[in-house]
C-alpha cells in the first residue's frame, strides 16, 4: 500500500513544450554558449584551448531548463535568470595568473619510446618539476646549505638534522603522502633516492585546480601525466577537484580502474554541473565504498551501475547536481546525502540496509543558485533500518511505500529532521512520522523563511493523536511570530508524554 501526501510545488502544464519553437531554444543555447566562453576567458591564458565542448554544455543547460519549467512563462524566465547569472559571474575569489613560488612546473609531451621503470620514473619526475620556478629554489638551496652544525671536541663537524624520516617503511611515508597535494607529492622524488620512485605509488591523489592558480591547461597536462606516470598501481583514494575539463571523466575511469576505495570530485562551483559521460566511466567495482559528487549531472544508466555494479558502495553524497535517475536502490547504500540537488524525475529511495538519510536543500530559494532547483517528488520505501533521517528539502510529492495497518515502517528511527512539506494536508507527513517511529527521540521541524511561498496551514488541531513514548527533544525553527508554532507545541505536548523540552528558534 502507498500513502502519498502532496507538499506543493510546480504543476506541470500539458502541450507546451510541443508547441515552443526551435529557434526561441536555439537563441538561448546561442547566449548561454557566449557567456560560457566569457568566463572561461576570466580564468585562461589559453584561450584557445577549451578543453570540453562548450557547445554541448551549453545545449544541456538548456536541455535541464526546458525539462523543469512548467510552462513558456517559466521557461523564458528560468533561462533569462540563468542567462543574467552567468553574464554577472566575476572571478572575484581567484589569484590573478602569476609566476608563483610554489608554482609547479607542468610536463612537456612525452617520447615515443617507452623507457626502463626507473628511468621513467626520474624523467617524469623531472618532467612535472622541470621548470619550477627559481624563486622556489633560492628558497630551498639556502636552506640545505645553512643547516646548523655542532661540534663534537674538536671533531670533524657534523649536521644536528639527520634524515630520519626516509628509513620509515613506505607505507608510513605513503600515509604521510595521504595528507598532501598531488604536486608536492611529486615534489618528495628530489629529497633523496629513497623517495624518489615513492610518489608512482603514492595510494592518495589530491588533485586541485586551486593549487594551478586555476590554469586550466596546465592543470590539464598536469593530471593526464600523473595518471599516465602512475601505471598500475592501485589507488585508494582520489579527490578531485576540476574546473571544465572533460578529461576528468577518464580520471575518475582511472581510479576506479585502480580499484579506489573512496572517489570524491567536485565541479568548480561557477560552472554549470559536469557530465559524467556513462560512455567513459563504467562504475563497475567491488571495491568503492565511498561515492561524493558535487555539480555533476548523474544520468539513469550511470545510476543503474553505482545501484547494481558497486556491491560495497556504503557512503554516497550528491551535492548542487541534477539527478535524472528513477531510483536509488543499492542493497549495501548505510548513508545516503542529497544537498541542494535537483531531482528531475520521481525518486525512488529503496535502501535496505541504510542507516542514515539526509536529504537537505537550500534554506533559502530566492538565489541565485537556486534558480533551477525544483521541488522534488520522493518515495520512500523499506527504510526499517533508517536510524536519521533528514527531509529538509523542498518537496511537491512525498509518498510513503508500505503503509498498513499494525506495521512500523521506520522502527529503528529515532532522529528525524522535516521541513516546511510535512506540514502539508493538515499535518498527514508529520503523523505519518509519528505514528510509524516507535523509538524517535529527536525531531527537528524547519520552517519556511519570509522569502518562501507557499506557506503550509494548520487548519484543525482537533482529533490529531500518536504515540511518542520516546521522544524527548523537540526544536522548531521559524520566522519570529510564526502562529502555527503554538499549535505544533500545544499537539506535541499532548502526545508525547515523555518530551523533556520544545526548543523554539528564530532565523
Amino acid at each position: 500500500m502507498e500513502v502519498v501526501f502532496d507538499g506543493g510545488g510546480v504543476v506541470e502544464a500539458d502541450n507546451w513544450r510541443s508547441q515552443i519553437m526551435i529557434g526561441n531554444r536555439l537563441f538561448y543555447v546561442s547566449k548561454f554558449f557566449w557567456a560560457l566562453v566569457r568566463i572561461l576567458s576570466q580564468y585562461d591564458q589559453h584561450q584557445h584551448e577549451t578543453l570540453i565542448d562548450l557547445p554541448e554544455v551549453a545545449a544541456r543547460l538548456e536541455q535541464r531548463i526546458f525539462v523543469i519549467a512548467a510552462n513558456l512563462v517559466d521557461y523564458n524566465d528560468k533561462a533569462s535568470k540563468r542567462l543574467t547569472y552567468l553574464e554577472t559571474i566575476v572571478p572575484h575569489d581567484r589569484v590573478k595568473l602569476r609566476t608563483s613560488l610554489f608554482q609547479l612546473a607542468l610536463p612537456e609531451k612525452m617520447e615515443q619510446k617507452q623507457p626502463s621503470r626507473p628511468q621513467m620514473i626520474e624523467s617524469s619526475a623531472e618532467m612535472l618539476l622541470r621548470q619550477s620556478s627559481s624563486d622556489e629554489q633560492n628558497k630551498i638551496n639556502p636552506a640545505r646549505r645553512n643547516l646548523p652544525e655542532v661540534s663534537s671536541c674538536g671533531k670533524q663537524m657534523k649536521s644536528c638534522c639527520d634524515d630520519r624520516i626516509s628509513f620509515l617503511h613506505e607505507s608510513i611515508l605513503h600515509h604521510i603522502m595521504s595528507f598532501m597535494p598531488a604536486r608536492d607529492v611529486v615534489r618528495t622524488s628530489v629529497l633523496s633516492p629513497r623517495w624518489r620512485p615513492l610518489w608512482t605509488s603514492a595510494p592518495c591523489l589530491d588533485i586541485n585546480i586551486d593549487h594551478f592558480n586555476m590554469d586550466r591547461v596546465k592543470f590539464n597536462e598536469f593530471a593526464e601525466s600523473l595518471f599516465l606516470c602512475r601505471g598500475i598501481d592501485t589507488l585508494d583514494i582520489l579527490r578531485l577537484h576540476s574546473f571544465a575539463i572533460s578529461a576528468a571523466n577518464f580520471w575518475i575511469d582511472h581510479a576506479i580502474n585502480r580499484k579506489a576505495k573512496s572517489i570524491e570530485f567536485t565541479e568548480y562551483k561557477i560552472w554549470e554541473p559536469f557530465y559524467l559521460n556513462p560512455g567513459i566511466i563504467k562504475f563497475h567495482s567491488s571495491y568503492l565504498r565511498s561515492l561524493k559528487l558535487t555539480n555533476v549531472i548523474l544520468v539513469t544508466c550511470i545510476f543503474h551501475r553505482l545501484n547494481h555494479a558497486c556491491p560495497s558502495l556504503e557512503n554516497l553524497q550528491l551535492a548542487d547536481s541534477t539527478l535524472e535517475l528513477p531510483e536509488i536502490s543499492s542493497r549495501s547504500l548505510k548513508t545516503l546525502e542529497i544537498i541542494d540537488c535537483s531531482v528531475v524525475k520521481h525518486l525512488l529511495i529503496r535502501t535496505h540496509k541504510l542507516v542514515s538519510l539526509r536529504f537537505e536543500g537550500s534554506r533559502c530559494r530566492c538565489t541565485s543558485k537556486s534558480i533551477l532547483l525544483t521541488p522534488s517528488a520522493v518515495t520512500l520505501c523499506d527504510l526499517s533500518n533508517a536510524e536519521s533521517i533528514e527531509l529538509s528539502a523542498s518537496v511537491r510529492q512525498v509518498a510513503f511505500d508500505g503503509v498498513s495497518t499494525g506495521r512500523s515502517m521506520f522502527i529503528n528511527l529515532r532522529s528525524l529532521s522535516l521541513g516546511e512539506w510535512c506540514l502539508s494536508n493538515n499535518l498527514s507527513p508529520i503523523l505519518c512520522f509519528l505514528r510509524h517511529s516507535p523509538l524517535l527521540e529527536k525531531l527537528n521541524l524547519k520552517l519556511k523563511l519570509d522569502c518562501e511561498k507557499d506557506e503550509q496551514t494548520i487548519q484543525t488541531a482537533r482529533g490529531i493523536s500518536f504515540a511518542a513514548e520516546h521522544l524527548e527533544k523537540v526544536t522548531i525553527y521559524c520566522t519570529e511570530g510564526d502562529a502555527r508554532v503554538p499549535v505544533l507545541v500545544n499537539i506535541l505536548r499532548i502526545n508525547a508524554r515523555s518530551l523533556d523540552r520544545i526548543d523554539v528558534k528564530t532565523y
